[in-house]
């Protein structure tokens, strides 16, 4: 009796035990249902897309104020450091960008962004066009192609405080326009705006009547020193070079000191009146009668150094600058340096030096491209149309400016052009221990 009573407690305490327990396996069930609800439904959220996503982003370049709307009369919200990124949900025009920053939403002048950039890398556009910003202007004349010596930036006006419209990589092609004063009117892609001039390099003409080369040194006179004698640097005074008797140097008009200063390098240097027998004007090629100097340059090499290497180089360099020398041209008659100096051969008279080339630090011909040069900036003063010419490397060469060089060395490595002046033209190199100049005269008809 006691055995039945147990069997019965049991198994009514066990029935409890399941009713107990089966609202909760059906609440543990209703939960895993509802959470997979939930991610379901943040998925589909997610794929909706957000109407406050950045589309572009840029990088503030002054502390940024963040305005309610896109107008300098609506109200403040917050600002933006300078030098931060800025995430932009849409440009609004050409004036205003819509922003997302820490404190909300807001509208900031794009002005002050630099290097506004689409998340897909494509170019700027506005909303309405799908266009560029500022895209092609009538009249635009190609006179000039140029590259950028550095990272530049193209604006809107001539002046450092106009919108920014465009950002250019170092070494990078540009073709310009106008050249105004600090400033160059240009095209680089989809853009046309103004660069400022000390951004540009490299700089060469497309039409005759393009106008000065920016940054080139036009040099008025042509002086014979009478003595041994420094080019000093005008600083400190210290010597630079010695030059002997009877040398031929491209200088300036002489200086309220008298001093008549010359590019040396990539610095300047000076010789005093006192060192100077006599000097040659150089005469505008428009005005030049036969027998006038119209342009003339020089550059500087070392002597005294009596190692091969050295030797050959100055060997090679009078070579080939007698080879020019006496050459004359007809208007309109093309002109190929490697035609006149090369090949750079052992077989042509050509020494072991020391060259500009990657594989190599000897060849046949080194310091052609030193002549070469200084024959390309005596013709770059007047309008002589250059129609190929290589540069030694972006950083250039040390005896010029940057940018001013101009290699030979064979193939694409060349100098070609025409004469584009009106009458016939003779060349005449002076080298004289240490400096080489090269002088353009109107020849007789």
């Amino acid at each position: 009796m006691r055995k039945h009573h147990l069997m019965k407690k049991l198994l009514t305490l066990a029935l409890a035990l399941m009713l107990l327990c089966q609202p909760l396996a059906v609440l543990a069930e209703d939960e895993a249902d509802v959470t997979i609800d939930t991610e379901e439904a943040a998925g589909e959220e997610s794929a909706e897309e957000d109407p406050n996503a950045p589309k572009y982003y840029a990088f503030s370049t002054i502390a940024l104020k963040v305005r309610k709307g896109p107008s300098k009369d609506a109200n403040g919200v917050g600002s933006i450091p300078k030098g931060s990124t800025v995430y932009i949900i849409s440009l609004v025009n050409e004036d205003w960008a819509h922003v997302t920053f820490e404190r909300g939403l807001g509208y900031v002048q794009t002005r002050y962004l630099e290097n506004i950039t689409s998340y897909d890398g494509q170019p700027i556009v506005t909303e309405e066009s799908e266009k560029p910003f500022n895209a092609h202007i009538d009249g635009f004349e190609e006179k000039f192609k140029a590259h950028t010596v550095k990272a530049a930036r193209m604006y809107a006006e001539p002046s450092t405080d106009a919108k920014r419209i465009a950002n250019i990589p170092i070494y990078t092609q540009v073709i310009v326009s106008v050249v105004d004063g600090d400033w160059a009117y240009a095209n680089y892609k989809d853009y046309y705006g103004f660069i400022p001039v000390s951004s540009l390099f490299k700089w060469d003409r497309l039409t005759v009547d393009a106008g000065d080369i920016p940054g080139l040194d036009v040099m008025p006179l042509l002086a014979f020193v009478k003595h041994s004698t420094e080019i000093r640097d005008p600083d400190n005074n210290k010597s630079l070079q010695t030059i002997n008797p009877g040398a031929a140097l491209a200088v300036y008009e002489k200086d309220s000191m008298g001093r008549y200063t010359l590019p040396y390098e990539r610095q300047v240097g000076f010789i005093t009146e006192e060192d100077i027998a006599y000097t040659m004007p150089v005469v505008k090629w428009e005005d030049a009668q036969p027998g006038d100097l119209i342009a003339c340059f020089s550059t500087y090499f070392a002597v005294g150094i009596h190692s091969p290497a050295y030797q050959g180089r100055n060997w090679n360099i009078h070579l080939a600058s007698s080879l020019i020398t006496g050459v004359t041209l007809q208007p309109n008659q093309d002109y190929d340096q490697y035609k006149i100096i090369g090949p750079y051969r052992k077989s042509t008279g050509y020494h072991a030096a020391p060259i500009m080339k990657k594989d190599a630090t000897m060849g046949y011909g080194g310091g052609t491209c030193q002549v070469n040069t200084t024959f390309y900036l005596a013709n770059i003063q007047v309008p002589m149309m250059i129609t190929h010419r290589k540069v030694h490397a972006e950083v250039g060469i040390y005896y010029v400016k940057q940018g001013f060089d101009s290699a030979v060395g064979g193939g694409n490595i060349n100098l070609t052009m025409y004469n584009s002046l009106p009458y016939p033209i003779r060349y005449q190199f002076f080298n004289s221990d240490g400096v080489l100049t090269c002088c353009i005269f109107r020849d007789v008809e």
